[in-house]
């Protein structure tokens, strides 16, 4: 049933884009994509065909210190000087607000802290200004309408000095290039023959997730804050203030319950009948005791905008681990498989994953942290490997199955974020993968069929993956 409810709603917030711009849906590709087979929709093909499925591959120490190590490289000043230069990652994106490195305001000075803050919404509004957006009914926004955004932003408001408040986010949120609140008041973008995405929606906050507050809107609706995706608008309900100590408190509980479904509600009371909020895959929220596996802590903003806590149940079958999942071959599989079909949200505007934060949520379940630049997946390994087009399809397919299925993931090298491809096997020699892509392909009738969905496909889609340089990373 919560599947049912998800879907539907996501299916509304699509159609009030995309039935709005386009008189004519596109037809859907089928669910046995070319090159697979039925059974391997089902974990159960993958889970037989593994050696010793229920090994721990890397215990949470050994996770965490990854995670730790990466960071580590990310903040030197220049993480890439040493590598070759076919594996130094292209760090452009679409957007302005998201960062593959978040500057820590609290250590900056509070005249360079306003200065940071003024260069980014300076090129917010330069990104606006530069485009062509619409609404949700794909209608060009006029002057007026776009200069009352810049006015939003506020700029003439903006302190010469700014003191960091510590902020938590309260509920899953949006992270925006622009202060706009109406749901109709999107970034469409002209694209022909293709469904619309929000372009002013950059990224999803999630639930617990810590923020600096650097500036607020001109009507308070907003605040401009940093996190670990990057520097956006939030919206000012979503986010409470606490001391810096409250917040770690509550990140590293050291008891916690982790959401391994798609996405889990909590509730008011013990029969689970009304929900109060939910939490996605990957995230974790403090339990309420060791032993008690149905009641967790959630963070709350009172009315004076400060930080608090309140005790919310669990349902009694809901998808959850009581901490970490362990690392097997078997859980990754499993756990990714729960989001088959899921639709394509390039941007976040729906709360769905595009192929970043797909994988990111799944590996969270695990306790890895990894970057939210598909390009920077290699990074966060040491693998050196380089798979260049050249070599020719049967010789990439070779070097491709040379690595171990289920903890390696392929991305490509290219600017504006790089694809990303989990390996699961072969089916007549051709690498079988998990891929979360926005395209389509051509039948041999001639007709055009979207994905734009999770799916189980082979290397050779989307087109363009196997005629760009592939790095690997193996989490194992």
């Amino acid at each position: 049933m919560k599947h049912i409810v998800k879907n539907q709603l996501l299916l509304y917030a699509m159609l009030l884009v995309a039935t709005t711009v386009f008189a004519q849906l596109s037809e859907r590709a089928p669910d046995v994509l070319p090159g697979t087979l039925p059974e391997m929709r089902e974990p159960s093909y993958w889970i037989a065909r593994m050696e010793n499925p229920d090994d721990i591959i890397l215990t949470v120490e050994q996770i965490e210190q990854r995670n730790e190590s990466f960071k580590a490289k990310m903040y030197e000043p220049d993480p890439f000087k040493n590598l070759a230069e076919e594996r130094k990652s292209q760090l452009l994106h679409y957007f302005p607000g998201l960062m593959w490195r978040v500057p820590d305001f609290r250590n900056l000075k509070p005249e360079a802290v306003s200065d940071s803050v003024r260069e980014r919404i300076e090129i917010e509004i330069d990104y606006i200004k530069k485009g062509e957006f619409g609404n949700s009914n794909g209608v060009k926004y006029s002057e007026r309408e776009i200069n009352e955004l810049f006015e939003e932003m506020a700029l003439d408001m903006l302190k010469p000095a700014i003191t960091v408040r510590d902020g938590i986010a309260v509920r899953t949120t949006h992270l925006k290039n622009v202060p706009a609140f109406a749901p109709e008041f999107i970034g469409l973008v002209k694209q022909k023959d293709r469904t619309q995405f929000d372009q002013w929606n950059f990224g999803i906050l999630k639930i617990g997730k810590p923020v600096c507050v650097l500036h607020p809107s001109r009507s308070g609706e907003f605040v401009f804050v940093s996190c670990e995706v990057g520097m956006g608008w939030v919206r000012s309900e979503d986010v409470a203030f606490a001391e810096r100590n409250e917040i770690e408190a509550f990140i590293h509980a050291k008891d916690f319950m982790v959401c391994t479904g798609d996405r889990v509600q909590f509730y008011s009371d013990k029969s689970s009948t009304y929900a109060s909020g939910w939490f996605r895959m990957g995230d974790r929220l403090p339990q309420v005791s060791v032993n008690d596996r149905r009641r967790v802590k959630v963070p709350v903003r009172k009315m004076n905008g400060d930080f608090a806590t309140e005790t919310a149940w669990l349902a009694v079958d809901a998808d959850v681990s009581v901490g970490f999942l362990p690392y097997t071959r078997c859980n990754i599989v499993e756990t990714a498989f729960k989001l088959i079909d899921n639709a394509y949200d390039f941007t976040g505007t729906f709360f769905g994953r595009q192929h970043e934060s797909t994988y990111r949520d799944i590996f969270a379940c695990f306790g890895f942290d990894l970057p939210h630049f598909g390009s920077l997946f290699t990074h966060y390994g040491d693998n050196e490997f380089v798979l260049h087009p050249e070599i020719g399809r049967e010789e990439q397919y070779r070097k491709i199955l040379e690595f171990v299925p289920f903890v390696t993931l392929m991305t490509t090298l290219q600017d504006r974020g790089g694809h990303c491809q989990l390996l699961l096997g072969e089916y007549n020699g051709v690498p079988i993968v998990f891929d979360q892509h926005g395209y389509g392909y051509t039948d041999e009738n001639g007709n055009e069929l979207i994905i734009r969905r999770c799916c189980v496909d082979d290397i050779a889609m989307p087109a363009y993956f196997l005629q760009r340089k592939i790095t690997f990373l193996e989490l194992k």
